[in-house]
């Protein structure tokens, strides 16, 4: 429970501080007994159970602050309090995930056969962070009043933050390669997403191509029409082709535009390779080879098509490769937060019983996945990934990462689906929003996470800034764990 407080202390900007220390805090005590209570602690009942199986269990919905919560564990019947960490834990540990046996012929868990499709449960609501919106009222000393509070921004006059990326799965290295993919679109567009706009588009492309055009050779435009747009973004690779379901290219092939990308502020970093985790576990070597032909270490990761199995056994991959970010956690056939965090968070460690030493930061939407909810709900592409962003703006600061993989070719998905992401980015002003790459994540919000005692061995770059308030730390009854006494100001951290 110490993990789920320190991640709801680094979301809401708390400062987490030694059992010692001589600053006044609020102190919230966790299990057991509280025979004093006072306005300066708050008691969350133990309710948790980690042998209890998430998928075998019905949860309980319970309406607050005009929101249905979804509770695993229920309420204390003596306080009607929740386990307010119980539940975050269980969010973010994917709790819910690991009796499911099920797997798509790709490796992966099926959507369908998650928690949210099995009983019901919007995936576009980031459960977790209402959660964390009901304990902060709480603590504010709001119980008797239903309030959901809104996370405070780290960065001064910004109050959204999307990671934006592109995963390179195609790129034009020749012209037989190229004419080979958009033959195969011209019948993904027949026979699976009926799209005659599809369909003419990459018909379109071949007679460019047969006129000589570069098509997908798109790095260029792309960082061009981002600069307009005041985005920087992050790109995957793939290093190694080792499979047939790896992209057509080598990483040879492509490294001048990669490096050009770089030299404009936009990342490049790992996408794991189809084996990567769940066959030969070549993450650490993959790394170590794009870290060669960019002359500069990858930080981060997302696994091609999405492959892995258990959020563990990615995790523990991730760490062995000494990255700093994952992004591989997200739906296939869906747009949301499968692990009901619209923020990013360090992954929990089973095995050694800590926080992971590096950063989750979910992926709420992806363009293929806007295609396929599109067409099983009839609901529009630019709707659902409207709500998805509006539910995240809604309860805070952002740090989740949406994925086109090609918006300026409709070489990936149908150029409605494009345009989606060109509309939000227009938009993102309307929010205060700003649509930044991993490394700018990183140099803006990574203090909020290290003044909560997360991510510790992680370097702050010199351009961080940030605001903090000032929170404690105590332990009480059967289980040790831990949060604060009053809330107040902080000194901003230079």
């Amino acid at each position: 429970m110490d993990y789920a407080f320190r991640v709801y202390a680094a979301i809401y900007g708390h400062r987490v501080l030694s059992t010692n220390s001589s600053e006044k805090v609020r102190t919230i005590f966790y299990g057991g007994h509280l025979a004093n209570s006072s306005q300066e602690s708050l008691h969350i009942p133990a309710l948790y159970q980690p042998a209890a199986a998430a998928q075998t269990r019905k949860v309980i919905r319970h309406p607050y602050a005009s929101e249905e919560i979804i509770l695993f564990h229920g309420l204390d019947p003596q306080t009607l309090r929740p386990d307010w960490l119980g539940e975050i834990f269980e969010w973010l540990s994917s709790g819910h995930e690991k009796d499911i046996l099920n797997r798509d012929s790709v490796g992966r868990i099926p959507d369908a056969k998650m928690i949210f499709e099995q009983q019901g449960i919007p995936a576009w609501k980031p459960h977790a962070s209402l959660l964390m919106a009901w304990l902060e009222n709480c603590l504010q000393g709001g119980e008797s009043e239903p309030a959901l509070p809104k996370a405070p921004s780290p960065v001064s006059g910004v109050d959204h933050l999307v990671v934006c990326s592109h995963d390179i799965d195609f790129y034009f290295t020749n012209r037989f390669n190229t004419l080979h993919r958009l033959i195969k679109n011209l019948a993904i567009a027949v026979l699976h997403y009926r799209s005659w706009d599809y369909f003419s588009a990459n018909f379109a492309m071949i007679k460019g191509l047969l006129k000589g055009e570069r098509i997908g050779d798109y790095l260029p435009t792309l960082i061009s029409r981002l600069t307009e747009y005041d985005v920087t973004s992050t790109l995957f690779v793939v290093p190694r082709k080792a499979h047939r379901r790896d992209p057509n290219y080598l990483l040879q092939d492509i490294s001048e535009p990669l490096q050009d990308a770089a030299k404009h502020g936009f990342p490049v970093e790992i996408h794991g390779s189809y084996e990567s985790s769940l066959d030969a576990r070549t993450l650490l070597p993959e790394a170590a080879e794009l870290g060669k032909i960019l002359q500069n270490p990858p930080s981060g990761n997302r696994q091609h098509w999405l492959r892995f199995g258990h959020t563990a056994d990615l995790f523990r991959i991730v760490e062995e490769a000494g990255l700093q970010f994952d992004s591989s956690v997200g739906f296939t056939d869906l747009v949301g937060f499968r692990s009901g965090a619209s923020f990013a968070f360090p992954p929990y460690n089973f095995k050694e019983e800590r926080a992971c030493n590096f950063l989750e930061i979910p992926l709420a939407i992806m363009d293929g996945s806007l295609v396929e909810q599109s067409r099983t709900t009839n609901e529009s592409p630019q709707f659902l990934a409207d709500r998805v962003l509006a539910e995240s703006r809604n309860r805070g600061w952002g740090g989740i990462s949406i994925l086109w993989h090609n918006p300026v070719e409709a070489l990936a998905v149908p150029e409605a689906v494009n345009q989606v992401f060109w509309n939000c980015a227009a938009n993102k002003q309307s929010f205060r929003e700003k649509w930044i790459s991993t490394d700018a994540f990183f140099s803006l919000c990574l203090r909020r996470y290290q003044d909560a005692g997360l991510l510790t061995r992680i370097q702050i770059p010199a351009s961080a800034e940030s605001e903090f308030v000032a929170v404690g730390v105590a332990c009480c009854g059967k289980k040790s764990a831990v949060v604060p006494q009053q809330r107040y100001a902080a000194e901003p951290i230079s």
